[in-house]
């Protein structure tokens, strides 16, 4: 993103306690720091005079003071007009969208909503509405997506060059990589996806895009380096589906690949999946032996599992592989106390 997350002060505004708290953890993932929380329009109004965030997010429909109400008042105080503001709705009508775009709203979302969504509409934002100095690059970038659905490429390119000479965006990048993919010029899309990735290293999808250009390129090797950067990002990030997705993907480019039985493992064991997560740590142990770090995952999946011999076995694997895996000599300490006391 262009501006720094740690930065940026996003108030959250909603009625509905779980939609405030499974927000909150979504921007936490993403890794925004400074949140606020206001429970209804009367309150998020105050609030904004006394915190001035920078992004709003609010519910659509709040009792009082309605989301598209808050977004209306916000656009007529002189001081925080031009405060971006998303609204999320669980349902929504054409007429709703147009009433939102003509009071002036910077992004919908709609509910349950998703990480990814979340990411890319804050992503948007930050590049084109928190500096006044890019508002003209919103116009060429709404042009450009236009285009870009109508699929006139030529169109969409030339108003995305428009948007390059005012400011560096990942997403516009990420587009042209798009484009130059469904062209078959696939140099020009790898530098564009890699620009993407330069301007904001866990564009998670711009990994993932670079990785099916090398595939269609026969360049097996490269793609699999790419997907499992894009699904580490993802499982860093707690998006859970989209990494298994990726990490699967991987699987049928290579299935002798042992990072991404361990990823998976990772994955499954944070999703309460033991058992799947020790097949996986067996299948790469089979494949490499010699992994320390896979003997010592399978420990922790046991232990999650409440088997302390198998737990400990694991971890004495993992120590025989590195005496120096002061972790694992940790873990067997543990386990050990641990049956002291009961005896």
């Amino acid at each position: 993103m262009a501006a720094n997350p740690l930065d940026t002060r996003i108030l959250i505004v909603g009625s509905n306690s779980v939609y405030q708290k499974t927000l909150r953890q979504m921007l936490t993932h993403l890794g925004f720091r400074d949140i606020e929380e206001a429970r209804d329009g009367t309150k998020a109004w105050e609030a904004l005079g006394r915190i001035s965030p920078q992004i709003v997010i609010a519910q659509w429909n709040m009792p009082e003071i309605t989301g598209l109400a808050l977004l209306k008042l916000i656009r007529g105080d002189a001081t925080h007009c031009d405060t971006p503001v998303m609204l999320s709705t669980d349902t929504i009508t054409k007429a709703d969208v147009v009433k939102a775009g003509e009071a002036g709203v910077n992004a919908i979302l709609i509910e349950p909503v998703s990480i990814e969504n979340l990411e890319t509409k804050i992503r948007i934002i930050l590049e084109f509405e928190v500096s006044p100095t890019t508002k003209k690059a919103k116009s060429f970038m709404a042009k450009g997506d236009l285009y870009l659905k109508e699929g006139r490429f030529e169109q969409a390119i030339k108003e995305y060059e428009k948007v390059l000479d005012i400011l560096e965006s990942a997403e516009v990048y990420y587009n042209i990589g798009y484009i130059k993919t469904a062209r078959g010029e696939y140099d020009e899309a790898l530098a564009a996806f890699r620009k993407a990735t330069q301007i904001n290293q866990m564009f998670a999808k711009a990994y993932q895009a670079m990785a099916e250009v090398y595939i269609k390129m026969g360049n097996k090797e490269m793609a699999e380096k790419y997907l499992q950067m894009a699904g580490d990002i993802f499982l860093e990030r707690e998006m859970h589906e989209n990494a298994e997705s990726v990490f699967n993907e991987i699987l049928q480019l290579n299935p002798d690949t042992i990072n991404v039985y361990n990823s998976l493992g990772i994955l499954y064991r944070r999703q309460n999946r033991i058992e799947d997560a020790i097949k996986l740590y067996e299948k790469a142990i089979k494949i490499d032996p010699n992994d320390e770090n896979v003997h010592f995952n399978l420990g922790r999946a046991y232990l999650e599992l409440n088997d302390t011999r198998q737990a400990k076995r694991c971890f004495h694997m993992a120590l025989n592989i590195n005496p120096e895996f002061e972790t694992a000599r940790g873990m067997i300490m543990a386990i050990e106390s641990a049956e002291k006391r009961v005896v």
